[in-house]
């Protein structure tokens, strides 16, 4: 078992690739995200509502997003470990909305599934949100009510838990990457939930942005040390990024920490997922390189680091980068509840039938209803059918995730982390390590444990979004 398989990198080239079009390259140099700082008293006011941003550059037409105070990436918040989340989230939309806040082990009715943990944000309305996060670490948060519209539109931002001992950098970077499907006239293309989308990838896109940026360029000097928190906030593309000569090292992926380990290959964030790198910048002053994403059949240039004349040290700081270890519950695989989840349907899957409402129907019936994914044979399409996990507080439960379909699938489990023990029967991976979205590849087996510690129901889904809007999903109940 090697780090590629750590990183859940393999068999790129099963998914089908969309090129970006040619557009200008941004004359705006890449800004660093402004947070906002908060103490606990104090309430950050969020509001969903239409904006216009310059996703591609100076040369084109804004492009009409819906944001949170009508921004992309939305209010960045930043608190310290301890500290509680403290929003108000109003609707300046037409259409409801609500906000889950993506891997945070938070209370039930803080979650913002509409229609499961709360009532969905009418247009007029808000919602207050507040919770202490219990873990420090790289997270995020997006409107979870048609979700593959209004991630897919720019309703998402970061949120980011310091550690009480961080490791000492120069810079405290997040790049929240994302894809969007525009026209030539730089406006999104209004094709939201297509067949194709739901039955295929999902909704790829074809201009990759950083911080809502397209082919921008970042800033850096020689000798710098850079934590670097990739969120990847798209609807359904997974990258696999390189960094030139450098050597990233991996401190953390899905928010928990992990031993550091430095790479060569690709790095691999699927959709929803999260990894942070220590980057020792050793280019030379003056020059440049391209951050690369290789995840599809044609490498596209993420993004250009452009170093400046002045190196700010001789050499790489050599202070230590781990992080504490996660306090996360250790599952008891001896008196775990074992379940095999099989993940089928969507083109090329073979699925032939499934339950849907309860009763068995034909894929073609099924699919003129508009769902093509099942899990376990039964297609995840209303809130309040029975759960695939039923489970008493503080149960272990093991699961055997396998894909028997030709498409990536992440899965995103809600409220608890899952640990990642093996890949493809490859037992024990060499550092099982702490997962909230793993990816699970075309004709792949992962296996994961957690402890159901956190009461309520939970939403267990494929996190390209127009898989779970097609079926991809299921509830998890702890009681």
């Amino acid at each position: 078992m090697n780090r590629r398989l750590f990183l859940q990198h393999s068999a790129l080239t099963a998914a089908s690739a969309v090129s970006a079009f040619s557009l200008p390259r941004q004359s705006l140099f890449a800004k660093e995200t402004k947070f906002a700082k908060q103490t606990n008293a104090s309430v950050i006011d969020m509001t969903a509502k239409p904006g216009r941003v310059k996703i591609v550059g100076p040369d084109l037409a804004a492009t009409e997003v819906w944001g949170f105070n009508g921004q992309v990436p939305g209010v960045p918040i930043r608190i310290k470990a301890g500290e509680s989340v403290n929003a108000v989230v109003g609707n300046a939309l037409h259409v409801p909305t609500a906000v889950h806040w993506h891997g945070i082990r938070l209370p039930n009715a803080m979650d913002g599934v509409a229609g499961l943990t709360q009532a969905a944000i009418q247009p007029g309305e808000s919602f207050h949100y507040q919770f202490t996060p219990p873990d420090a670490g790289t997270f995020w948060y997006h409107s979870h009510v048609n979700a593959y519209e209004q991630v897919g539109r720019g309703l998402y931002g970061p949120l980011i838990i310091e550690e009480e001992s961080p490791p000492v950098v120069d810079r405290d970077i997040v790049w929240m990457i994302d894809d969007w499907r525009l026209r030539k006239d730089a406006s999104i293309v209004n094709d939201f939930g297509s067949g194709h989308d739901k039955s295929h990838t999902g909704r790829i896109g074809n201009v990759p942005t950083v911080n809502g940026r397209y082919r921008d360029i970042f800033k850096a000097r020689s000798g710098e040390r850079i934590r670097l928190r990739l969120i990847n906030a798209s609807n359904a593309r997974n990258f696999a990024l390189t960094f030139g000569k450098l050597s990233p090292s991996v401190i953390a992926i899905d928010g928990q920490a992990v031993k550091p380990f430095s790479v060569t290959e690709p790095i691999v964030i699927g959709a929803a997922g999260r990894v942070d790198l220590i980057l020792d910048m050793t280019g030379e002053p003056g020059s440049m390189m391209s951050v690369v994403d290789n995840f599809y059949r044609e490498p596209f240039n993420l993004i250009k680091i452009v170093y400046e004349k002045e190196p700010l040290r001789d050499s790489a700081l050599s202070s230590p980068i781990a992080l504490a270890a996660p306090t996360i519950p250790e599952p008891d695989l001896s008196n775990a509840l074992a379940l095999e989840v099989n993940i089928a349907g969507g083109a090329m899957g073979g699925l032939r039938q499934a339950k849907f409402n309860g009763e068995w129907m034909g894929l073609r019936e099924i699919a003129q209803q508009g769902y093509v994914w099942a899990i376990n044979d039964v297609v995840g399409n209303k809130l309040d059918m029975p759960p695939l996990i039923d489970t008493q507080r503080g149960r272990s439960v093991h699961l055997t995730i396998h894909n028997e379909t030709a498409f990536p699938h992440p899965m995103h489990l809600h409220g608890h982390h899952m640990k990642l023990l093996s890949v493809d029967g490859q037992q024990p991976l060499p550092e099982p390590h702490w997962v909230d979205s793993p990816l699970v590849m075309p004709r792949q087996s992962v296996e994961l444990a957690f402890v159901a510690d956190n009461p309520g129901k939970w939403l267990f889904h494929c996190h390209a979004l127009e898989h779970h809007a097609a079926g991809l999903g299921a509830l998890v109940q702890v009681t």
